[in-house]
């Protein structure tokens, strides 16, 4: 399955992370962290390609936190075989 996660319009990592918590149906308990997301992913069941779509000028807040959070994808795809990622802009 190959799913879209569209962060352009998103300016801080709180509405990342929100974003993250509603398109992925994560549960209430999620820590809406970089850490937790990591986790999320390793036991993610699914056998998904994700595609990260990044904004090509992004909020000074997110242009920190966007190369955090794609090699947080990454590192996941590396420990969880079912899941790639790349992105596009």
């Amino acid at each position: 399955m190959k799913l879209t996660l569209d962060l352009r319009t998103l300016a801080t990592p709180a509405a990342i992370q929100n974003y993250l918590m509603e398109a992925l149906s994560f549960p209430d308990y999620y820590g809406k962290n970089l850490d937790a997301l990591h986790d999320m992913l390793t036991s993610w069941p699914y056998s998904t390609n994700f595609v990260l779509r990044f904004p090509s000028d992004p909020e000074p807040e997110a242009a920190a936190y966007l190369p955090r959070l794609l090699r947080v994808f990454e590192d996941s795809a590396e420990e969880n075989r079912s899941i790639k990622v790349s992105v596009r802009r």
